[in-house]
């Protein structure tokens, strides 16, 4: 191995530990995340050359609550991108005056895939819900889930990219103990009621574009408080 692919390799390792690291920001997480995704395709590295022959533990990493249906359009792209299989656990958590149940996307794999998986999950939930939030103020019904629709294609055209480039699959180990743990798991209705019109037309396209550019970049800005940030699912959300 030559020295520039050792200090390449270097490198992505240190974003790994980054998106790793329980100090850092999710925001900072997640933007690791991306960035060594990118240089892993960009220099064609192989999995074997980034993870240690010590081999990690496969776990559970539970990303933040989100409310929304669309969580489960999200991680369902967001999850093969990291070698991770997914599923929801709900529990049961104290919010301000009263207990509710909190909707927790579950990312399942070896435990730096698992976590960077998490990150990138919290943050463009996070940042879809801001912006299909302001999008749909005073727009016809559906339009909030015809943005989230486009943002979650957007990001999956970027990742499906780098995916697909470099090969990357779940492993095997990571799918055979997702399938004895995890195998009479019910499915759930993940249908999202999407509106007619131009507003939802152009509700996905403007979603798309935003979803495609938030991978591209890796910056990521703090969302906004929005009115719908905790609230129940809406318009079939």
């Amino acid at each position: 191995m030559d020295n520039k692919r050792e200090k390449i390799i270097e490198r992505i390792k240190k974003l790994m530990a980054v998106a790793e690291d329980r100090g850092a920001t999710e925001h900072e997480a997640a933007a690791a995340a991306l960035a060594a995704q990118r240089l892993i395709v960009q220099y064609d590295v192989e999995q074997w050359e980034i993870h240690t022959a010590e081999e990690e533990p496969i776990e559970e990493v539970y990303a933040s609550h989100a409310p929304r249906r669309w969580r489960w359009h999200l991680a369902r792209v967001i999850a093969p991108a990291f070698r991770c299989k997914y599923l929801e656990t709900t529990k049961s958590a104290f919010h301000k005056t009263n207990w509710r149940n909190e909707h927790l996307i579950t990312f399942y794999g070896y435990k730096t895939d698992a976590t960077a998986a998490a990150m990138t999950f919290n943050t463009l939930y996070k940042i879809g819900n801001r912006l299909a939030s302001r999008y749909s103020r005073g727009a016809a019904y559906g339009t909030y889930n015809a943005y989230v629709v486009g943002f979650v294609a957007g990001i999956a055209s970027e990742l499906e990219k780098q995916t697909e480039a470099l090969m990357i699959v779940v492993p095997p180990k990571v799918k055979e103990k997702y399938e004895e743990r995890f195998n009479g798991i019910k499915g759930v209705d993940t249908t999202l009621k999407l509106g007619c019109g131009w507003d939802a037309h152009n509700a996905e396209s403007q979603g798309f574009m935003d979803g495609r550019e938030a991978v591209r970049s890796h910056r990521f800005e703090e969302p906004e408080t929005e009115y719908v940030a905790d609230a129940p699912a809406l318009m079939g959300a």
